[in-house]
């Protein structure tokens, strides 16, 4: 489990780094497709849309240094759970330290994923609220209901996906850092 966590953490980590360093050229590409079966003109659609981004544009820039330094630690904090979980099934060696370090690297990983959380539910909210107002200016039916049920949406998935990354990764770090683990591991490397 520590294996593929870390691995998954790390590389997404790594993609919102990439993102972060080339926010000014995040406008150009595809857009998405239009909302089938809505009441929603095309043109407004393709409003909503440009406001999408523009507003996660801007949230990342006015978090852009921390937002590099926060992801690029969480990078390498993940990336250390993923190695230390190799070393775990790989090496037959001193595999009590390799949980120990495990351990601690995956207590890093929980608070700068927390930290990361924080800032996802900053630039959520800020694409949230953007496109309620979109919604509202145009005019279009219980705008100010569908403008508050994307903010209250977008905040829980938020932080239901946050504290639940969190508690991974501290039960890993309890599980890896645990007496009865270590003294097996000890056994078995003798």
């Amino acid at each position: 489990m520590a294996v593929i966590i870390g691995f998954q953490v790390a590389l997404s980590a790594a993609f919102d780094v990439q993102e972060a360093l080339h926010i000014e050229s995040s406008l150009t590409g595809s857009e998405e497709a239009p909302m089938l079966g809505t009441a929603i003109s095309p043109a407004v659609q393709k409003q909503i849309w440009m406001t999408k981004r523009v507003a996660y544009q801007t949230a990342v820039t006015n978090l852009l240094p921390w937002r590099v330094i926060s992801s690029a630690l969480l990078t390498l904090a993940a990336g250390l759970v993923f190695f230390f979980g190799m070393r775990l099934r790989v090496s037959v060696e001193d595999r009590a330290r390799a949980a120990e370090l495990l351990g601690a690297a995956a207590i890093g990983t929980a608070v700068l994923r927390s930290i990361d959380g924080a800032q996802s539910l900053v630039i959520a909210r800020t694409v949230a609220t953007e496109t309620g107002r979109v919604l509202i200016r145009e005019g279009i039916q219980d705008a100010q209901l569908a403008a508050s049920a994307v903010s209250a949406a977008s905040t829980a998935t938020s932080v239901i996906w946050s504290l639940v990354m969190v508690a991974v990764f501290m039960g890993l770090s309890s599980y890896f850092r645990s007496e009865g683990l270590r003294a097996a591991l000890a056994r078995d490397d003798r």
